[in-house]
């Protein structure tokens, strides 16, 4: 059997014969750095002149491979992967050097920052905690997902425009592009209930990807507080939601956040971890902390 190394160099050698039009195609697999420096296996299919090409990520297919899948089958299934997550992803250098084409298609993400500090040196973000808020930009988008970069510095340069503007403009689409959910929890995981009205609630956006961002929109915790009457506890539970609980029904601070810890550690893939920490939200002040800190911060 073959190891992970030699599994991804098999791919990348034999992968132009399941495709269509293999002509003057190039494959690259490589090591790419993911959220929270997790690297993983990219594999991408083109000409070599783009500027931007779709990456699909070959672990799971090593995977299918170890639990006894044949060769060309995997092969086949990662062709016709990469061709459906390649439907309509092409984008012409020109239009990616225009910021009025980038403008509307600008959002931004929750992160952990120590986990990201390498990558953030060079790209805009701010702090909220020990997390951060960084600048992407949808490549495609659709029913299945979406491709996404991260600005750096060197994109402003590009396009002409500062670090605020930016900002500036995907504070003004993130909300409109990914409007926040705030759901019962027996609402959206399956599980059986035995009171049916648990006060715990589930904080994300309608597509449940990068839905944490939304603890930092615009007034979605205070109007849900205010509407509730109580403070809140948010338990980040990835990078796509968090669990927010009433303050009367906390209990013990402790207990969640080594609930929090032991999740991470156990059920949450490590490039989704957000935080180990449980974060307090007081409506007064319309700010978030760390639970165990004393020090405020503003959310944005």
């Amino acid at each position: 059997m073959l190891n992970e190394k030699e599994f991804y160099g098999y791919v990348q050698e034999h992968i132009l014969e399941y495709v269509r039009e293999p002509a003057g195609k190039v494959v690259k697999v490589q090591r790419i750095c993911k959220n929270n420096q997790v690297f993983m296996a990219g594999m991408s299919i083109g000409d070599g002149k783009e500027s931007l090409q779709p990456i699909l990520y070959l672990e799971p297919y090593y995977q299918q491979y170890k639990d006894g899948n044949r060769f060309s089958e995997i092969l086949a299934r990662i062709s016709a992967d990469y061709e459906e997550c390649s439907l309509g992803f092409a984008l012409e250098e020109e239009r990616i050097k225009d910021y009025d084409f980038i403008r509307d298609k600008l959002f931004f993400r929750l992160v952990h920052f120590d986990k990201n500090r390498e990558i953030l040196e060079f790209c805009p973000y701010d702090r909220i905690e020990d997390l951060a808020v960084t600048y992407r930009w949808i490549a495609y988008r659709n029913e299945d997902g979406m491709a996404s970069a991260m600005i750096r510095r060197k994109d402003l340069e590009m396009w002409g425009v500062s670090e605020e503007q930016i900002k500036q403009d995907a504070r003004a689409n993130t909300e409109k592009m990914f409007p926040p959910s705030i759901k019962k929890i027996e609402n959206v995981i399956p599980i059986e209930i035995e009171t049916g009205n648990l006060p715990i609630f589930v904080l994300s956006n309608g597509d449940y990807m990068n839905g944490a961002s939304a603890m930092v929109y615009d007034k979605v915790l205070y109007d849900f507080a205010s509407t509730m009457g109580e403070n809140l506890y948010i338990l980040p539970s990835s990078i796509h939601e968090v669990i927010l609980l009433l303050e009367r029904d906390a209990g013990d601070i402790r207990e969640l956040s080594y609930m929090v810890k032991e999740t991470n550690r156990t059920v949450v893939d490590p490039e989704e971890v957000l935080s180990d920490h449980v974060y307090y939200y007081d409506r007064r002040e319309d700010k978030i902390r760390i639970a165990d800190d004393a020090g405020w911060t503003d959310k944005m």
